[in-house]
């Protein structure tokens, strides 16, 4: 038997030797994250070892390959595959919700307009002292309270039409108005305050977990600039050019001097004056530049304009937004019992919802090398779908594709005499897209977008 302690749990338990780590830590009641059921499938079991790292067993050929696809640290280890010989401290990573959306790591990027000039709101945000803080962290901690905090800021800045140009070490660049929305102006002071409000939600979080709070500043400003993508035919991403981007950048460090958390430029002041809460205004000379502006103390939005703005969203109870991504309602979960599988027919494609043990998995009803429907296909416990038509083999986590039309005739056409006319369908593999899924408020949501 060996002790294992668990943070910020701040448990200690026995341990056999057979037993890995999650096993221990579900045993005792510890609610330690396992979304495909402890079986290497994902991360979200995920721990960084603080004390012991010796004394844990080595990787597994599966440890050894998500560790490889994420570029694990050493001491980051999956506690679905870690045994203990001797006694190991760690910390659990992924604590909640979104945490496990932060860890899954499948974001999609957006795109947007190819160039042009126009008036758009530049919001840039900074957290401060992370420089100095970071020196006392490890590596990965860094990282993954990076992630953390951008994760939470940018499902905040997407919400209110936003689009997040640039991460630069803990600052974040954003554009709102890149697709000609008037009330870009009203939204850039919108997402800059629930940013505020949502890192003060963080800070007991990240006191916790890193021994600070991260606080943060944000400078807004409104002006003309030119939008267009940068980059390499592989790499491009939008963003903006400007002067509008300078003053930005020096309304948010004028923060640091005026003891503030959030200003916002007389141009767009001007634009908002009616809907925001005004605390304070301050004269001084932005960095690079020898003439005095009036920049403003925002700290919050009146009532009545967030009334209005509300009235503007959809109050369609079969939508929401979560971790960044749009989600809708599809089935009640009591529909789709365990083993069971549904059709949902959607505007342009027949949605195939299956649940397999704690899994719920959503895709396209279509296999993606004959188009046939996929749903009277097998699926094994491993989460694995096997097509009916010619047997292909698809990893339901990932899409990604285990084996395709094996069993094929040399020339590439299937035994299937009902097939043959198809000719060589040995070729143009596609990975299954799949589609996130997850259950809530008895829901079954999945991510369309």
């Amino acid at each position: 038997m060996v002790k294992i302690t668990c943070l910020p749990d701040g448990k200690t338990i026995t341990l056999e030797p057979s037993e890995t780590i999650l096993e221990g830590d579900l045993s005792a009641d510890i609610p330690h994250a396992h979304a495909c059921g402890g079986r290497a499938k994902c991360s979200t079991c995920r721990i960084v070892i603080l004390n012991g790292l010796e004394n844990c067993s080595p990787r597994t050929e599966l440890e050894r390959a998500m560790a490889s696809r994420l570029g694990f640290a050493l001491e980051v280890r999956l506690a679905c595959q870690t045994r203990a010989r001797d006694d190991v401290t760690f910390r659990r990573l992924v604590l909640n919700e979104t945490d496990r959306d932060v860890a899954s790591q499948l974001l999609k990027k957006r795109t947007g307009p190819v160039g042009e000039s126009k008036p758009i709101a530049l919001l840039f945000s900074d957290i401060r002292g992370f420089t100095t803080l970071a020196q006392t962290l490890s590596p990965y901690d860094v990282m993954f309270a990076l992630n953390r905090y951008f994760h939470e800021l940018g499902e905040i800045i997407e919400s209110n039409g936003g689009y997040i140009d640039n991460f630069i070490g803990d600052a974040l660049m954003a554009l709102f108005g890149v697709g000609g929305d008037k009330s870009a102006p009203f939204r850039s002071v919108k997402a800059a305050v629930e940013m505020l409000q949502a890192n003060d939600r963080m800070a007991p979080y990240m006191k916790a977990t890193y021994g600070h709070a991260y606080p943060i500043g944000i400078g807004v400003h409104y002006g003309e600039a030119v939008i267009g993508t940068l980059g390499s035919s592989n790499k491009e991403r939008l963003t903006a050019i400007g002067d509008t981007v300078n003053v930005a950048s020096r309304i948010e460090a004028a923060n640091k001097e005026a003891g503030t958390r959030l200003l916002i430029s007389s141009e767009l002041y001007e634009l908002v004056k009616d809907d925001v809460i005004m605390d304070d205004f301050i004269r001084v000379k932005l960095r690079g530049t020898q003439e005095r502006v009036s920049l403003y103390e925002i700290s919050g939005i009146g009532p009545e304009a967030l009334a209005r703005d509300g009235a503007l969203i959809s109050a369609d109870p079969s939508k929401q937004r979560h971790a960044g991504r749009t989600w809708t309602a599809v089935l009640n979960e009591d529909e789709l019992p365990a083993g069971g599988r549904k059709l949902v027919e959607m505007e342009a494609f027949d949605l195939l919802v299956i649940r397999s043990g704690e899994n719920v998995f959503a895709l396209n009803n279509a296999c993606p090398h004959l188009r046939f429907p996929l749903v009277d296909s097998d699926v094994t416990e491993e989460g694995l779908l096997v097509c009916k038509w010619h047997q292909s083999c698809f990893d339901m986590f990932t899409g990604d594709i285990k084996a395709w039309c094996p069993g094929l005739d040399p020339d590439g056409t299937t035994k299937d005499l009902r097939l043959k006319p198809l000719g060589n369908v040995s070729k143009n593999q596609t990975s299954l897209v799949i589609f996130p899924a997850r259950v809530e408020e008895g829901k079954i949501w999945v991510a369309l977008e």
